[in-house]
């Protein structure tokens, strides 16, 4: 199958390459504060985890790719938006609202009607 790729998916998938990246090993960065609760470190690697493996999906053009990266960047965005109204600090707050942006957008690339007749 030479079907090729939507530059919508090329910069869905590396955004959520980069940004899985970053899920991963953000608990090192922000594990020895005690401003940030375990589980949501816990979460981050998991998502981490998630989202590496829907960007790959994404990359290769398959189904399952798209439906899990829209799971992995709404629960990003989910799990990054308390951090916009109760962040600690300035830090966590300015994370938070790149976070929240890039994943919504994540989602709104892969959703957009030219990307999706890609994986039909």
């Amino acid at each position: 199958m030479n079907t090729q790729r939507p530059l919508n998916v090329t910069i869905a998938a590396i955004l959520l390459e980069v940004f899985s990246a970053l899920n991963l090993v953000s608990p090192l960065i922000l594990g020895a504060s005690d401003e940030v609760p375990a589980f949501t470190g816990c979460l981050h690697v998991a998502l981490g985890v998630a989202g590496l493996v829907a960007s790959a999906g994404l990359w290769i053009l398959k189904k399952w790719g798209v439906a899990l990266a829209i799971v992995v960047s709404v629960l990003n965005a989910l799990s990054a938006t308390p951090g916009v109204s109760f962040a600690p600090t300035a830090d966590l707050f300015g994370s938070a609202v790149v976070a929240v942006a890039v994943f919504a957008s994540i989602a709104i690339l892969v959703i957009l009607p030219g990307t999706l007749r890609t994986f039909t």
